[in-house]
């Protein structure tokens, strides 16, 4: 189950032949070159292409029937975290680098991706706690793939803002020649030079990135009922009218409008969040029997009432997050 990361969002301003590996690399006295941290979104905008004109395919858009033409809602695809592969394994030899001042060949020894999630107090059940050393420091949960076994495509829609994705490769090249400022050769290299190539992606939000997160989740369906993940028109309104006005609180810069924006946006998400494992149709909107079977009700554009095992209490669903299979509700 996932609670409160639209909120969790918000707050998160921030060439030879490759040889499998399975040996963990540790840091020891290897030289370690950094190759920088690209901040990679959970959700991007995006525009949907068309099919050729003989296909016979629609257009996406807003239909509109004999009224004027509409604009349709901004569109959104999950963040990707996609690394070159060869066949279907890590192409290494991309991220191995010969330093400037040495030269080749250049031999890949071995090779590891970190995956690190820091934790979240919000969403332990998803992302455990987070936890801290006797200095302060965090200390993120790691996952670790090696070789042959490391993925390379890795979609971003559901990770936590902080998650970074690290790859290590272990390298051995040769040096180069040294000279002095005479241009006397000092050395003529050619001795073995090992090193590490440090690769990071670290998942980023902030309330540009949430706007594409709320459109993503009111595109994605819930099972094959063909409703998105935001099954209420009234609560994606809502939350686009949020984010709205954090984005203003934002520009503003004042940081009472920014904090009671956020407060908001939160009491808007938890006041209207239900959160179950399995979005069983039968159970959430029963309908009338068909063919001497169980059926369904599809729901409608306003959050549906939903009823939950045999108490009165019942409340609206309103799907915004799904992990697992995550749904929404708002208290009558």
């Amino acid at each position: 189950m996932k609670q409160g990361l639209l909120t969790l969002a918000a707050l998160s301003l921030t060439v030879a032949a490759a040889l499998p590996a399975s040996a963990q690399i540790t840091s020891g006295s290897i030289r370690n070159i950094d190759n920088g941290t690209f901040n990679l979104a959970e959700a991007y905008p995006c525009t949907a292409g068309t099919y050729a004109a003989d296909s016979g395919i629609t257009p996406l858009g807003v239909f509109t029937g004999t009224c004027a033409a509409q604009t349709g809602a901004p569109g959104a695809a999950p963040g990707i975290l996609c690394l070159s592969r060869s066949g279907t394994a890590l192409n290494v030899n991309c991220f191995a680098v010969i330093p400037g001042t040495e030269a080749g060949p250049l031999f890949v020894q071995a090779y590891r991706l970190i995956k690190q999630v820091p934790g979240s107090f919000k969403c332990p059940d998803v992302y455990g706690l987070p936890h801290f050393d006797d200095k302060g420091n965090l200390l993120p949960y790691q996952y670790f793939q090696f070789g042959t076994g490391v993925r390379t495509w890795w979609s971003l829609n559901f990770t936590q803002p902080g998650t970074k994705f690290i790859l290590e490769v272990v390298s051995v090249d040769r040096t180069g020649v040294t000279t002095d400022v005479t241009g006397k050769v000092i050395s003529a290299g050619g001795t073995a030079a090992i090193h590490k190539d440090t690769w990071t992606w670290r998942v980023v939000a902030d309330v540009n990135t949430l706007a594409y997160v709320i459109e993503l989740m009111h595109e994605g369906a819930v099972p094959t009922l063909e409703v998105p993940c935001i099954i209420g028109e009234d609560m994606y309104d809502a939350l686009k009218k949020a984010q709205s006005r954090l984005a203003g609180a934002v520009g503003g810069g004042n940081l009472t409008d920014i904090g009671n924006a956020i407060f908001d946006f939160e009491a808007l998400i938890v006041s209207n969040c239900l959160f179950t494992e399995i979005l069983n149709p039968l159970t959430f909107f029963p309908g009338p029997a068909q063919f001497s079977a169980p059926n369904i009700t599809l729901p409608g554009n306003v959050s549906p009432t939903v009823s939950f095992t045999m108490s009165v209490i019942s409340r609206h669903m309103v799907p915004v997050w799904k992990r697992r299979v995550l749904r929404h509700a708002r208290l009558p």
